[in-house]
């Protein structure tokens, strides 16, 4: 069985606990069910607003944030219980030297000037300063191996004449991404071309006051240990321009474990619904 079927199985599992029922691909009857909490109201405003589908059924697919696997769940379920509250122990946990408490945003975009919509970021933490953390948020996703045909980015990327990650002041992510079109390096796991265009709309948006982090749900298999290589590998290549850092969900919740942060009900919840037997 494959790393990504034993967490829907783990996921499944939590759900006939906890007196859920899912379909056979995982989706439970609401996205409200999927939660630990109803969504404070700005959050649930920001998926309103947001592109990506996530709470709404369509006629051909049922809404994304009811699947069990949803990475938009597990990101509103780590994050929507600091909205309303004290969020200094959550800046905390990532190393942020607390400024007194934050703004948690879901679903923002941030505008390349390049045609087409920009991609979703998951989180965004809002700083007192006016610095802003763009979070891009995994769960299993990582986890399916990116074809060997897949074009990272389109020609609108490349314009003629200067590039347009060294025009915001992002030359080493400029670097890459041209590699990555010439097919001179390659990442397997870890979607570096998303990464790469969050960085280009939080630059054109808020000039250098921004930083870039990732936060993903951890395995402990051989698809694992090349994912954390090439978080490592992409680090070393954008240097200190995005001011990157990646950290697992399994790291994080520890930190709240330690300090003791969040409602008892929260960590619970959480341990319980991920990270029992998880890894």
């Amino acid at each position: 069985m494959s790393k990504r079927s034993e967490i829907l199985r783990d996921q499944r599992a939590w759900a006939t606990s906890a007196g859920l029922k899912s379909d056979e691909k995982g989706y439970l009857p609401t996205y409200e069910a999927n939660l630990f909490q109803s969504m404070n109201p700005e959050t649930k405003f920001s998926f309103d607003q947001g592109s990506g589908a996530e709470l709404v059924d369509t006629s051909r697919y049922p809404a994304k944030m009811r699947a069990l696997h949803s990475s938009s769940a597990l990101a509103v379920n780590f994050f929507d219980s600091w909205v309303a509250n004290s969020n200094g122990p959550l800046l905390e946990a990532f190393g942020i030297q607390d400024p007194g408490g934050c703004r948690i945003r879901f679903e923002a975009q941030y505008p390349t000037g390049l045609p087409g919509n920009p991609p979703n970021l998951d989180v965004m933490l809002d700083l007192p300063d006016g610095e802003v953390i763009g979070i891009e948020s995994k769960f299993t996703e990582w986890l399916t191996l990116k074809p060997k045909s897949r074009i990272p980015f389109k020609d609108k990327y490349f314009p003629e004449g200067p590039g347009v990650w060294s025009l915001v002041s992002l030359p080493k992510c400029q670097a890459l991404a041209e590699q990555m079109r010439d097919g001179a390096i390659a990442f397997q796991y870890l979607d570096v071309a998303q990464l790469l265009k969050h960085a280009l709309g939080l630059a054109t948006g808020v000039g250098t006051h921004f930083r870039l982090f990732y936060t993903f749900f951890d395995a402990n298999c051989p698809e694992g240990e090349v994912h954390r290589h090439e978080i490592q590998k992409f680090a070393l290549a954008v240097g200190t321009e995005l001011k990157f850092q990646a950290i697992s969900y399994q790291s994080l919740l520890a930190r709240f474990e330690q300090s003791v942060s969040g409602s008892e009900a929260y960590r619970q919840y959480l341990k319980s619904r991920y990270f029992t037997g998880a890894a």
